[in-house]
C-alpha cells in the first residue's frame, strides 16, 4: 500500500548572504514513525503540483504571525516576523482547507491557523502576564473530554513542553474552532489546542515531534502524528 504523503512546512532564513530552508528533523521523524512520507516544502514554486501530490499539511514551528494579519501593530523587539511564509501558510490552508485534506499545526501551525479564520493572538506572553512558556517548559494542559485530541490520547490532562512566546488568549480563538486543550495560570487562560468539527483539523500550541525526547515526564504524543497519517490515507 502507497505511503502517505505529507507536506511540511519550514522556516526561511539566511546564512551567509544565502538564502537557506530549515526544518528540525523531529517533524521529519514523526512522519516517518507515523508511517507517511515527509515532504519537506522547500520553495513555493510548483505549489500547486505539491497540493495535489500531498495527501496531508504539517504546520511546523517557526517565527511570529505578522500582527498586522490580525489587526494590530508590532508590540515590541520580541516579535520576529516572515510575511513571506505567512503569505505561502496562508496559502495553503485555504487551499488544503478546500481539498478536506487533513491538516496538523504546530506551535506557529495552530497560530497561523487561528489567525487564518479571524483569530487573534497575543504577542507576548511575559509581557501579558508574566508567565513564560519558552524554552522547553513543560506544564499540564487540561483536555475536553469527547474530543479529537481526549480521543487519541486516552487523557483529560496531558504533560506537554513549550517553545513559544505568543499565544491564543481565551478570547481570541476564530469562531470556526472549538477549544479543546487550555492552560490557566496567572490569572489568564491560554488555548493549547483545538479542532474544527467536521474537518480533519487539529492544532496544538506545544511541540509534540519533541516529546519523545523526554517520555517519562511528557505524555506520548506519536498518536497526534498516526491520526494524520491516517486520515491523509483516507
Amino acid at each position: 500500500m502507497k505511503k502517505p504523503l505529507i507536506l511540511v512546512t519550514a522556516s526561511n532564513n539566511v546564512v551567509e548572504n544565502m538564502n537557506v530552508v530549515r526544518l528540525n528533523h523531529d517533524y521529519v521523524n514523526a512522519v516517518v514513525r507515523a508511517g507517511g512520507v515527509p515532504l519537506p516544502l522547500v520553495s513555493p514554486f510548483g505549489l500547486n503540483e505539491l497540493i495535489d501530490l500531498a495527501d496531508g499539511l504539517l504546520l511546523s514551528g517557526g517565527v511570529d504571525v505578522d500582527p498586522v494579519r490580525y489587526g494590530q501593530e508590532i508590540l515590541n523587539d520580541t516579535v520576529e516576523i516572515d510575511r513571506a511564509r505567512d503569505a505561502l501558510e496562508l496559502s495553503l490552508i485555504e487551499r488544503y482547507w478546500r481539498t478536506g485534506k487533513p491538516v496538523l499545526g504546530i506551535c506557529r501551525g495552530l497560530q497561523v491557523l487561528n489567525v487564518a479564520f479571524g483569530g487573534r493572538l497575543v504577542q507576548d506572553i511575559p509581557t501579558w502576564c508574566g508567565a513564560s512558556h519558552a524554552a522547553g517548559v513543560e506544564h499540564p494542559v487540561t483536555v475536553a473530554q469527547g474530543s479529537l485530541l481526549n480521543e487519541l490520547t486516552g487523557k483529560n490532562r496531558l504533560m506537554v513542553n513549550s517553545y513559544h512566546h505568543q499565544c491564543i488568549p481565551e478570547d481570541g480563538l476564530a469562531p470556526v474552532f472549538v477549544p479543546t486543550a487550555a492552560w490557566t495560570g496567572c490569572g489568564v487562560t491560554m488555548i493549547e489546542a483545538f479542532e474544527q468539527p467536521g474537518y480533519p483539523l487539529l492544532a496544538v500550541q506545544w511541540h509534540p515531534e519533541r516529546a519523545y525526547l523526554t517520555p517519562k515526564s511528557l505524555t506520548d504524543m506519536d498518536p497526534l502524528f498516526r491520526w494524520l497519517v491516517e486520515r491523509a490515507r483516507q
